[in-house]
């Protein structure tokens, strides 16, 4: 609603916009990375497993070979029987692929976006099925971007793969004399150079679109002024009413002080910026207390009661200052004030005794 409003998105997300969006599954995710990082897997687990693999090739060529010169045909049952003896032969050899696949699958995306269950990202969206829907993705930033990294890939393994030829053309010319086994190991080799040479290029194009994808994901997350608004009402309520709730308490608060002003023995001023009202009854206090306080216009109607009330009003500024400042309203008047608190009480019992 605020993008229709032509309002730009131009307030960093919150921390709520944030859980809400991971919630729903929409996270900063490059397929590339873990991409990269589960053929460089794959790559370094064919580099480990290789002695374990030439020598399964070498069985299963052995297997294939003996089981045909022995038998003088081949039947359904024969073949059944020669699959099973493949299988055997290669499950130990790319049973590490396996666990590898499966385990950089998942360290890659517990890497990038942590533990995370959500069936809300797979769920059906019939929004994404609108053509102008299907549209906006289709010319959006994201889909550029797919596209290079598309054709970037595409360059890489084509020019690993023809400078590969160029560098081992003449020893292809070779291989007409060369033993199967040599063959194999030949091709072995090839295949590892190649897929190392690629993956090293993709991991180039992985941590670019990792970071790519980073921000294209926090730039989707950005908010407008409004959906600011908006959130801040519904998680801490509307700022206007707030203000007046405590305008109101404040209100309250001042009016239950005031009552307390008639019942003070004194009240201290400024003459006009500050008032204080203390009162002392020393059968239940240990010392005088502050029941009221206030600056200002409030200080003033401090004032006005006091006169409507025959409170005395003593004039000590720099007392009135200090009181305002360090203690609080119920509190006892520290000893460092009890010098000048006990002047002004004696004061106001002389006047009472008049």
């Amino acid at each position: 609603m605020a993008e229709q409003e032509g309002q730009e998105k131009t307030e960093v997300p919150t921390e709520k916009k944030r859980r809400e969006s991971r919630e729903e599954g929409q996270v900063a995710f490059s397929k590339e990375l873990s991409s990269a990082a589960l053929l460089a897997g794959i790559v370094l687990t064919l580099v480990a497993t290789s002695p374990i693999i030439l020598d399964a090739m070498r069985q299963l060529m052995s297997q294939i070979f003996r089981d045909l010169a022995q038998r003088k045909e081949l039947s359904i049952d024969s073949i059944f029987t020669l699959s099973g003896e493949i299988f055997y032969i290669i499950l130990p050899a790319f049973a590490p692929f396996v666990a590898v696949i499966i385990f950089v699958g998942i360290f890659a995306s517990v890497l990038q976006v942590g533990v995370q269950i959500t069936f809300k990202a797979i769920s059906p969206k019939f929004n994404k099925i609108s053509p102008l829907t299907g549209l906006k993705r289709l010319f959006s930033s994201q889909s550029l971007a797919d596209f290079l990294k598309s054709m970037a890939k595409l360059i890489i393994v084509g020019f690993v793969g023809y400078l590969t030829y160029i560098d081992k053309i003449t020893e292809l010319n070779g291989l007409s004399v060369s033993t199967p086994e040599s063959i194999l190991i030949y091709n072995f080799t090839v295949v590892a150079e190649v897929a190392g040479k690629i993956v090293l290029a993709l991991v180039a194009i992985a941590i670019f679109d990792y970071f790519y994808q980073r921000w294209h994901h926090e730039q989707q997350l950005m908010m407008t002024k409004q959906e600011v608004k908006d959130e801040t009402k519904q998680t801490e309520g509307d700022p206007q009413l707030k203000a007046r709730i405590r305008q109101i308490q404040r209100e309250m608060s001042n009016a239950r002080m005031m009552q307390e002003v008639p019942k003070a023995d004194a009240v201290i001023v400024n003459p006009t910026h500050f008032s204080v009202a203390i009162l002392y009854d020393r059968d239940v206090m240990s010392a005088p207390e502050v029941i009221a306080k206030g600056a200002d216009h409030l200080a003033l109607r401090m004032r006005t009661v006091a006169r409507e009330n025959n409170v005395p009003i003593l004039e000590r500024p720099e007392l009135a200052r200090d009181l305002y400042a360090n203690v609080e309203i119920g509190d006892d008047i520290p000893e460092r004030f009890y010098k000048a608190i006990a002047e002004i009480l004696a004061f106001v019992y002389r006047l009472r005794k008049r």
